[in-house]
């Protein structure tokens, strides 16, 4: 009888001391490779907040272009007049490139420019570079659209190509109108900057 409880005890000892979450951790993966594959999702995600936003053209006929821009209240994917430099690219990334239209340096994307007082190179922090002016760089804008739909300019310089709108002198504001021979307008430019204290004036 004692080796018969003796024989029906040894399988119970052995059930006992077997580990039984062995099955578990083996059907578990590494911690390692579960780690990997998270860092490997975080830098994707990382490296597509990092993209630049893309510059689509603006719409300058639409109501809420008219409105913004004129009120002085235009902004660009949050860029506006005394952002840096450095705040501009941080948001847009690096610009394609650079051009003088009133005074001082513009950087532009695509469609937009952003008019600095001076070139970067020129200074020593350009986190203290500001904006002062917005140039727009419209698609498909004729003089005509301009004065008869939306009642540009206020005064036309037809010999220099350029048309002046200002729809209240007092707010320190000005807009140009650069156009071509084919009297389509190439650019739009708010500046916070008297027109006639600048090289168009020289």
């Amino acid at each position: 009888m004692k080796l018969f409880i003796i024989l029906l005890s040894i399988p119970m000892f052995i059930t006992a001391c077997t580990n039984p979450d062995d099955e578990t951790a083996e059907s578990q993966p590494p911690e390692e490779e579960t780690t990997e594959e998270e860092t490997e999702e975080v830098m994707e995600e990382e490296t597509e907040e990092e993209a630049p936003p893309e510059v689509t053209p603006i719409d300058v006929t639409s109501d809420a272009f008219i409105s913004n821009f004129f009120s002085g209240n235009y902004e660009y994917r949050t860029i506006s007049v005394h952002s840096s430099y450095d705040y501009m690219v941080d948001r847009l990334g690096e610009p394609v490139g650079s051009g003088s239209t009133v005074d001082g340096t513009y950087y532009h994307y695509d469609h937009i420019g952003f008019n600095f007082p001076e070139a970067v190179g020129s200074v020593e922090d350009t986190a203290e570079l500001k904006v002062d002016g917005i140039i727009i760089f419209p698609e498909e804008f004729s003089k005509q659209d301009a004065v008869e739909h939306f009642g540009w300019p206020s005064s036309d310089e037809v010999s220099d190509f350029r048309m002046f709108y200002d729809s209240d002198d007092s707010n320190g504001q000005y807009v140009m109108m650069k156009y071509n021979q084919e009297d389509r307008i190439t650019e739009i430019i708010l500046q916070y900057k008297d027109l006639s204290d600048t090289e168009f004036y020289d």
